[in-house]
């Protein structure tokens, strides 16, 4: 592991790419950041620049091109000559109910959270093969194991996340590659992403507690990058124990959820429809949080725990009425 990693961050003008990349840079990385806004990407250069960062580039593009992850590699091997991890954190996201939402935008979405992945993966491929050394890590959600309601798009595209992350890892085994591929699967952060998502449910969103800050989620991306041999790190204990309660009781956990989702995904105030994000760059905030209380812990994590287990068992136990 290199003292001064050379490191690809997408997403890396707001939220967790841009935390991401602020904390590589007190590592002193040499940092290729892509985002489409470049303006945006400017500043995160000068913040990584002052935080010692070594050398800094951005690459304004959208990953949803495959020319924009052949950039940004051929970027890093010009002035650094290797790539040792590559992060793929661009994504956007919109609420809607599955069947009023236009199929344009569910497309965008799967188009820049899967294929912008599968690309970014693949071009560092190309050099972490040759090189044979590196570490791929994608970042996931918790929603690719627990889908939610309002965000069948996002889901899908983090299940997709995991899925890839899985096949690559296995077809590295049978090559007897030393690359490694980490996803990490992040609960609620407070990021930007819910001023910029899209919007197409007629209420004001908001992030769904409990919410995470975001050095929580960079924290399993580091640790990725010292420690790979991890193949998938799930933030928070709380993410962890969803995980498992849905794979023992899913119908349960996916009713619980859902009803977690209409109470606490909305404000009372009206929105209006909104595509986001999806087709051009962020406005501002562009900072790392949200401004969504990322700090608030342990109670509010505690009371979606007891929530989300007392509403399992309630369904578990309605059924069990029923078929009796």
């Amino acid at each position: 592991m290199s003292a001064s990693p050379v490191v690809v961050i997408t997403g890396a003008s707001s939220g967790l790419g841009r935390g991401t990349a602020l904390e590589f840079a007190k590592r002193h990385a040499k940092l290729v950041l892509v985002a489409r806004g470049a303006a945006a990407l400017q500043d995160v250069v000068a913040q990584c620049t002052a935080k010692g960062a070594r050398d800094v580039v951005a690459v304004a593009g959208d990953m949803a091109d495959r020319a924009t992850a052949d950039r940004a590699v051929d970027t890093a091997i010009a002035r650094h000559g290797r790539l040792d991890v590559w992060i793929n954190a661009a994504a956007v996201s919109s609420y809607g109910v599955f069947w009023e939402q236009p199929p344009a935008e569910f497309e965008r979405i799967l188009d820049v959270d899967i294929h912008g992945y599968a690309n970014g993966s693949r071009s560092a491929l190309r050099v972490m093969l040759r090189q044979r050394s590196g570490t791929i890590v994608n970042v996931a959600s918790i929603l690719g194991e627990v889908p939610q309601p309002y965000s069948a798009a996002y889901s899908m595209s983090k299940a997709a996340v995991i899925a890839l992350g899985r096949s690559l890892r296995s077809e590295l085994s049978l090559a007897k590659s030393p690359v490694h591929v980490v996803t990490v699967l992040p609960p609620t952060l407070d990021t930007p992403i819910f001023q910029h998502a899209g919007n197409r449910t007629g209420r004001a969103l908001q992030a769904l507690p409990p919410v995470y800050p975001p050095t929580d989620a960079v924290k399993q991306i580091l640790a990725a990058w010292k420690r790979p041999g991890t193949p998938e790190r799930t933030v928070s204990g709380a993410g962890r124990a969803m995980v498992r309660q849905h794979r023992r009781h899913p119908q349960a956990v996916e009713a619980a959820i859902a009803r977690q989702t209409e109470l606490g995904q909305f404000r009372k105030a009206p929105a209006a429809q909104t595509s986001g994000n999806l087709d051009s760059p962020s406005g501002s905030p562009l900072g790392v949080t949200g401004g969504w209380g990322g700090r608030r812990k342990q109670t509010g994590r505690v009371l979606l725990l007891a929530a989300l287990t007392a509403g399992t068992a309630y369904v578990i136990r309605s059924r069990r009425d029923q078929r009796g």
